[in-house]
């Protein structure tokens, strides 16, 4: 004990001091009033860094503002909201909503005319001067903050205005706005999408996502300041000096945030005392830290019986003591009130925590760096648990730690002594974790911890290296003339859309289901070289399916591929189960995952696409190949042109398979481009879908070309080869309307 405090008062003598979950869409309530107008919250330089954290194009765009003066685009946007009271932060939002140009790094000219979408509809003449007085960046962004002004000071007097607390019909569905800003979105875009849009951009960018325990510093490169923050129950806590944080926690665990996102968080008091000081009052009264908890000695006896010492106590105000808990007394009789770990060498070695005359069991040995710092360890033998009772309960773990399983890739960060699940490798990577940071443990220590909320983060919305414009509500016209019932046509990876046909329109998606089935395996501890052992009772159903008979065995990884690559039907099911859901369980997975990453226009009814109930749009899948194309384990196999395999254990003669890719196109160079991956469709409700990632041979660029409901089933793929051979061989605009 004596050297502990030694080694924490000699740092504070020599260390120099230190100078993203979201809730379930509610369409009744997107902001609050407060939010929509908080007008002073950020100034000039605060929108300017949150446009440079973002590597948008509008870090360095300047024009004229409304004076004719030139203006940079954090400029424009300050003016707006000073002069029309409402907050900069809700101005940012709708630019990228309608236009994406806080991620877009290079936007067309008209994207900028039209910023804000405001006085733009899609059957509007932009040429009329009724409109097109409103074009350009300064006059779309006064716009957009002055409508919000006027529908709130005539809000009890015009007709037009979405009224909060009345029942409006959205989309054919009821909504009653639960705040005035919520109804005054609703009368700018009377959408769910582009409401839910607006939703989802506005959590991503100014809802505090860091989990309580989180260690957080500026990723600013420009700044001199080497604060580090500890996020505790939505503010953020400064450490006084280094000394302190280790105290507390491993300063390797500091992530590195955008400095706007700091801004996110209130400042709370500051933590300025090391973790397991002896604390003296005015009024002679001595306390132990324990992190947030302060715990009375009994009497300055008391302190000396327990072996600490005068010098080792750190005089304090009854103003620093402000805001801690309060604990158990220690009297003399306190064994241990910091806690010491025993190892117990004639036991396997197992080690159990002893505080406050206590043991309790630790079961992981990876925990103990992490979860007991700065806690002794003795080697003792198994004679000495009797000394005091042993109590099985959960273990309490610290706030911010990250555990995954041993044999999965799931990673849950502790939070309240609940274990949270990153939804997906985009949401863990976005919040800045490292890989390094995380402490594998047995699948029984982590159910022994109650889940907690899910995190979701959407990646795309955090900065231009991670874009996808594919949301923006540009009007997207056909440019190639397609003779398909719809199409899309878009640049990869940043989703921008170059041409397209009813790409909002929900069609049966038939076997690109698939996808959806496949990202939801991998989210739900997928394991390559897992076997299955077929049940054509359990697994079979209609369709294509892999030839393969009762009581063969097959590896999960050779089931993944025929489910992509040759579009099995059977293994779906087999992956689907296999994570040890039901079916309707996996279902309902499957649409909320949907619904965390946007696709908001797509549902699924089952995990094959034999049902003609799973609807989608070219638009949202788009989306989804993106993300799909991000995992490895799926980007590995939609490219492949064919796959064999053996199977693990054979009933037949039969025991290798070839699948061949069922895009037929796969198996001819393309005159000027080249596929680098597809997933083909069809149930006879649908007609042909394909979704398929092409590269121009002569500049490299990279398209995903979606095709959905051709009636063609015999000639099913030459119109997609004649969409890409028109883009790899034309010059071609942005499918936008003037």
């Amino acid at each position: 004990m004596r050297k502990i405090l030694i080694f924490l008062l000699t740092l504070t003598l020599l260390l120099p001091e230190l100078t993203l979950a979201q809730a379930d869409f509610n369409p009744q309530f997107i902001i609050s009033d407060n939010e929509m107008f908080d007008y002073q919250g950020w100034m000039i330089s605060d929108i300017q860094k949150f446009l440079e954290d973002r590597g948008s194009y509008l870090a360095t765009y300047q024009t004229e503002d409304l004076n004719g003066n030139m203006r940079t685009a954090a400029g424009i946007i300050y003016d707006s909201s000073q002069t029309n009271q409402v907050n900069p932060k809700y101005l940012l939002v709708t630019l990228q909503k309608e236009q994406s140009l806080i991620t877009d790094d290079s936007p067309a000219q008209k994207q900028l005319d039209w910023a804000t979408g405001y006085a733009v509809c899609d059957s509007c003449d932009r040429s009329d001067p009724k409109v097109a007085k409103h074009k350009g960046f300064a006059k779309q962004v006064d716009d957009a903050g002055g409508i919000m002004r006027w529908y709130y000071a005539n809000k009890d007097t015009n007709s037009i205005i979405k009224k909060k607390g009345s029942l409006l019909s959205i989309d054919n569905t009821e909504v009653t706005p639960q705040s005035w800003a919520t109804a005054f979105l609703y009368t700018y875009t009377p959408h769910l999408h582009g409401n839910k849009n607006f939703w989802r951009i506005w959590q991503t960018w100014f809802s505090q996502n860091y989990p309580n325990g989180t260690l957080v510093k500026s990723s600013d490169t420009t700044s001199t300041s080497t604060d580090v923050w500890m996020i505790q129950d939505g503010r953020k806590r400064k450490f006084k000096n280094m000394a302190v944080l280790i105290s507390r926690a491993d300063p390797k665990m500091v992530v590195s945030v955008a400095e706007s996102e700091l801004t996110n968080y209130e400042s709370g008091p500051d933590i300025s005392l090391p973790n397991y000081s002896i604390l003296k009052t005015e009024d002679g009264k001595f306390y132990l830290l324990d992190y947030d908890t302060l715990r009375p000695f009994e009497s300055e006896a008391t302190v000396r019986q327990l072996g600490y010492y005068p010098d080792e106590t750190i005089e304090v105000t009854s103003s620093d003591l402000l805001g801690y808990l309060s604990g158990p007394v220690i009297t003399a009789s306190s064994t241990a009130p910091i806690g010491v770990i025993y190892q117990i060498t004639d036991l396997n070695n197992k080690f159990y925590f002893l505080k406050d005359n206590n043991f309790y069991p630790i079961a992981e040995k990876n925990l103990i760096s992490a979860n007991y710092s700065n806690v002794p360890v003795e080697k003792h033998k198994k004679a000495d648990l009797s000394k005091f009772p042993i109590v099985y309960a959960a273990p309490e773990i610290k706030d911010g730690l990250l555990l995954k399983d041993n044999d999965s890739n799931q990673v849950y960060v502790i939070e309240k002594d609940k274990k949270r699940l990153l939804a997906d490798a985009d949401t863990f990577n976005a919040m800045g974790y490292k890989k390094e940071n995380v402490i594998p443990v047995d699948f029984k220590t982590l159910m022994t911890i109650p889940d907690g909320e899910k995190i979701f983060l959407n990646s795309n919305l955090v900065n231009s290296k991670d874009k996808f414009l594919g949301d923006s509500e540009v009007a997207v016209v056909d440019l190639y003339g397609s003779k398909l019932p719809a199409y899309l046509l878009a640049e990869y990876p940043s989703g921008r859309i170059v041409s397209g046909k009813n790409i909002d329109t929900q069609r049966s998606m038939a076997s690109l289901t698939k996808l959806v089935t496949a990202l939801t395996v991998i989210n739900e501890k997928y394991k390559p070289d897992s076997v299955f052992t077929y049940s054509n009772k359990k697994y079979g159903v209609e369709g294509g399916n892999l030839k393969i008979k009762d009581g063969e065995k097959i590896k999960s990884k050779d089931a993944f591929a025929a489910m992509l690559v040759g579009s099995a039907n059977n293994t779906s099911r087999m992956l689907a189960l296999g994570t040890g859901l039901d079916e309707s369980s996996f279902i309902k997975l499957m649409n909320k995952n949907l619904e965390t990453w946007g696709m908001d226009n797509t549902k699924v009814s089952d995990v094959t696409g034999l049902n003609e109930k799973n609807k989608s749009t070219p638009r949202d899948l788009l989306k989804l190949f993106i993300k799909s194309f991000k995992d490895e384990k799926i980007k590995a196999v939609v490219g492949l042109t064919s796959y064999t395999f053996k199977e693990v254990l054979n009933k037949d003669k039969v025991s290798s398979h070839t699948i061949k890719n069922t895009n037929k196109l796969v198996e001819k160079a393309g005159k000027n481009y080249k596929i680098l991956a597809s997933k083909t469709g069809y149930i006879d409700e649908a007609g042909s879908n394909l979704i398929m990632l092409f590269q121009n041979n002569k500049d490299k660029k990279q398209y995903v070309l979606i095709t959905m409901g051709n009636p063609d089933y015999a000639n099913r793929f030459v119109e997609p080869n004649k969409v890409a051979e028109w883009i790899a061989s034309t010059k071609t605009i942005l499918a936008t309307k003037p």
